[in-house]
C-alpha cells in the first residue's frame, strides 16, 4: 500500500466525523434528523448559500516550492488530492521525500485541535507547540511507531494537520514523529496569522 493510499483512511474518517456532526441537531425527538428553516428572505438566504463555504481554509498548496524544495522534498510529486479525490471541507496537499522514503501530508480544516484531541480512532495525544501555536501529536492505533505519526497545529479558522507516513519495506526511513516535528517547525512560518 502507497503512502498516499494510507491517508485515504485518515481523511475519510475526519471527513466522515464532520458530515455527522453537521447533519445531526440535537432538537430531534424521534430519532429523524431536525431540519432548520431560516427566516431570513429568500434573497439574503440565496446570497449565503453562493458563498464558498470552504474560503475560509487555508490551502497548503500555496507553501512555496522553495521552502519544500529545501526540506528534501520533491516539488514535482505535489498533489492536492487524497488519492485523487477532492474532499469537500478540507484543502490538502502532500509531497514524496528525496529519496522516496516517506509522504508529507498537510490537511487544512475548520475542524478544531479539541476535536481532534476527542478522537477515538486515534492514540498517542501528547499536546506540544509548534512555533508559538498550541499542537497535538498523536498516531494511528495498530501501525508500527516507526510508520506514521499526525501533528495538528491550530490556525485562525481550525487547523492544520501535519503527517510523515514512512513508504513500507523502504531502508532509511526515519522516525516520523521526529520528521513530522522538524517539517512542521520549518512551515510553521506559512501558516495563516493569528
Amino acid at each position: 500500500m502507497t503512502g498516499r493510499a494510507k491517508v485515504l483512511p485518515t481523511a475519510a474518517l475526519a471527513l466522515g466525523t464532520a458530515l455527522l456532526l453537521a447533519g445531526c441537531n440535537g432538537d430531534s425527538t424521534d430519532g429523524k434528523p431536525t431540519v432548520v428553516t431560516s427566516s431570513a428572505p429568500r434573497s439574503t438566504a440565496a446570497a449565503t448559500a453562493s458563498v464558498d463555504p470552504e474560503a475560509a481554509i487555508w490551502d497548503p498548496c500555496t507553501i512555496p516550492d522553495s521552502a519544500i524544495s529545501a526540506l528534501g522534498l520533491n516539488t514535482s510529486t505535489k498533489d492536492n488530492k487524497v488519492a485523487g479525490v477532492d474532499f469537500t471541507g478540507w484543502k490538502v496537499c502532500s509531497w514524496l521525500s528525496v529519496p522516496k522514503t516517506y509522504t508529507l501530508g498537510v490537511l487544512s480544516s475548520e475542524h478544531t485541535l479539541q476535536e481532534a484531541r476527542q478522537r477515538t480512532d486515534y492514540v498517542d495525544y501528547m499536546s506540544t507547540t509548534v512555533g508559538s501555536r498550541p499542537a497535538l501529536q498523536f498516531r494511528q492505533p495498530g501501525t508500527r511507531h516507526d510508520m506514521t505519526c499526525w501533528l495538528a497545529v491550530e490556525v485562525p479558522h481550525g487547523m492544520v494537520e501535519f503527517d510523515v507516513i514512512n513508504r513500507y519495506g523502504v531502508d532509511g526511513a526515519g522516525e516520523p514523529c521526529a520528521e513530522v516535528s522538524r517539517l512542521s517547525e520549518a512551515l510553521a512560518k506559512y501558516l495563516p496569522e493569528r
